[in-house]
């Protein structure tokens, strides 16, 4: 427990300290956030429609079996779909780190235990193309790469979990759709929230 919030405490103090520098120097302060009940909402209107095409398409391409999932296919759904939930924090973290100075170890993974949610925070500013790389790195691999893969196996079983993780990502999506107007922005850095769901973006 005093662990966690000193984590927490130490996130939150660093947030501080790099937004105050960036109001020091004259930048504008943009608070990008939305609550979870919102963010769970737009899902289904950024994410939902990938979900909706990857599934037509798998019937187009004649991928579809009526016999749907066999016995120990759904207990392996489950098993993995566990798995991509903490997967999907990590490529999080692996797309952030990619352009931080400091690499992984400005990369923060923890779990909000009251809802058992796992999280990715980045401590370093970043560019909003880059911020956005990080952002979209699990609707690529666990989305669109699973199911490319689905098709390759003709595997329901790799369908389901992609279009699950496809809608996992739903939040994900949001937020980049929230960054999109700042992306042509030459002058802004980008730094995660310490606490909500979004970003807050620096412009001059």
């Amino acid at each position: 427990m005093a662990e966690r919030e000193n984590g927490k405490k130490q996130i939150t103090e660093n947030y501080e300290r790099q937004k105050g520098q960036y109001l020091a120097e004259g930048y504008e302060e943009c608070q990008e956030v939305i609550s979870i009940v919102k963010a769970n909402v737009m899902t289904f209107a950024t994410a939902g429609p990938f979900a909706v095409l990857g599934m037509i398409l798998w019937i187009l391409i004649g991928r579809y079996d009526a016999r749907g999932f066999r016995g120990y296919d759904i207990v392996w759904f489950f098993v993995l779909l566990m798995l991509s939930v903490f997967i999907h924090e990590v490529l999080h973290g692996v797309g952030w780190s990619i352009w931080t100075r400091q690499k992984w170890k400005s990369i923060y993974l923890g779990v909000m235990w009251s809802s058992l949610t796992p999280y990715c925070h980045c401590k370093e500013p970043l560019s909003p193309r880059h911020y956005l790389f990080g952002a979209l790195m699990p609707f690529g691999v666990l989305g669109i790469g699973i199911y490319i893969l689905a098709v390759i196996m003709s595997s329901n079983l790799l369908l389901m979990l992609s279009l699950c993780n496809i809608l996992c990502a739903g939040g994900d999506t949001t937020i980049a759709c929230m960054l999109w107007k700042y992306l042509d922005r030459q002058d802004c850095y980008i730094l995660d929230h310490p606490t909500d769901c979004g970003f807050v973006a620096f412009v001059r």
